[in-house]
């Protein structure tokens, strides 16, 4: 039997990398105070209005809904009076900003509950809208906007995008306040969305420089004003100011890939050193009723191997070197995501690789 041997050769040498330059960014984008939070909501509702979409005569759940919210509204219904599918149980699920007050508007997301085939076209009846206390905090009605759609018919069923779930934008009103107070009375807390020890140190010195010399850096994600350092009565005023100052973030040295889309995003610090990669194309083909196992008139499996030439890859900079690289070996996303894979293992490619 045929056995073909397949080598990816990956050959390392020295490099000089020339370092991108990254542009500032305030404080406020990379990160906040730590009071200043979102609380997440959600309820069970029932969407209403859909034309023969909505949950079968399985889901007793809805039923059950619509009946008890009729009683309460005064009208009787008995046990077989609801059949139609156009109706559907719902979760509803939002975010509560920080700071925001009681009459303010905020959006909503609906998601099916039950056998509903789409939301498209529906209402959603008054929803309470609960926090982890089971509070009340917001109360939600609407039409749900669907970007999905989803057709039937007796012989066939057209689905494009999730038709099960959508939007009521500024859909919930907001009944009570989540109160907000600093937790620590002597200093203003900012903590960044991405621990860097590094950003973190250059967040502080440029908090001393603008004029806060006791700030300091705890962690590599907290960073402390004392408010003995505020010149100024108007705590509101110097907060702002503060999230105003620019600096330069660390950069991003990490690789994200979608397997399933094939999407790939890099960072400005990845580095890839010289490398020599030779891609071949593997044929396999598998034919019935061919021979044995032990040397019989013809093989069941052929293998056949295309040659291809050696391909070297002298890097000049970071990430438009990797890009271009690979986009000149002509890979699909799918082979780009193997050969990311490859030289993270062979070191080759220095960075995080993250796949999800």
């Amino acid at each position: 039997m045929k056995k073909i041997c397949i080598i990816l050769s990956v050959l390392f040498l020295f490099a000089q990398v020339t370092f991108a330059q990254n542009a500032a960014v305030r404080i406020k984008d990379i990160g906040k105070l730590i009071e200043f939070r979102d609380n997440q909501l959600v309820g069970y509702g029932v969407v209403v209005g859909l034309k023969g979409t909505g949950d079968s005569r399985a889901a007793g759940l809805t039923s059950s809904a619509l009946r008890n919210l009729l009683t309460k509204m005064g009208v009787a219904v008995g046990g077989s009076a609801i059949t139609a599918r156009n109706a559907a149980s719902v979760l509803v699920t939002a975010d509560l900003p920080a700071f925001i007050k009681k009459g303010q508007r905020i959006s909503v997301t609906v998601s099916a509950l039950g056998d509903a085939s789409s939301l498209s076209g529906g209402t959603l009846i008054m929803t309470p809208l609960m926090g982890p206390d089971m509070n009340t905090y917001a109360v939600a009605q609407g039409v749900i906007v669907v970007d999905g759609i989803t057709e039937l018919s007796t012989t066939s069923q057209f689905s494009k995008h999730q038709s099960t779930v959508g939007n009521i934008i500024n859909g919930a009103i907001v009944e009570a306040e989540v109160p907000v107070t600093f937790l620590d009375q002597h200093n203003i807390t900012i903590v960044l969305d991405e621990p860097n020890f590094y950003t973190a140190s250059k967040a502080m010195k440029a908090i001393q420089d603008y004029g806060f010399p006791g700030t300091k850096a705890i962690d590599g994600n907290t960073i402390k004003i004392p408010l003995s350092d505020l010149e100024s009565s108007d705590l509101i005023t110097t907060i702002s100011d503060i999230q105003e100052i620019e600096i330069t973030p660390d950069a991003s040295a990490k690789i994200v890939v979608n397997s399933k889309t094939g999407t790939i995003i890099i960072g400005e610090m990845v580095r890839l050193f010289p490398v020599a990669i030779t891609h071949g194309g593997v044929s396999i083909r598998i034919r019935e009723g061919g021979g044995g196992l032990f040397g019989d008139q013809q093989e069941a499996i052929e293998v056949t191997e295309q040659q291809n030439p050696l391909v070297f890859i002298q890097p000049t900079d970071t990430l438009s070197s990797l890009v271009n690289s690979l986009n000149q070996l002509g890979f699909s996303p799918k082979d780009l995501i193997s050969i990311l894979q490859a030289l993270k293992e062979s070191g080759a490619l220095v960075g995080e690789l993250s796949v999800i």
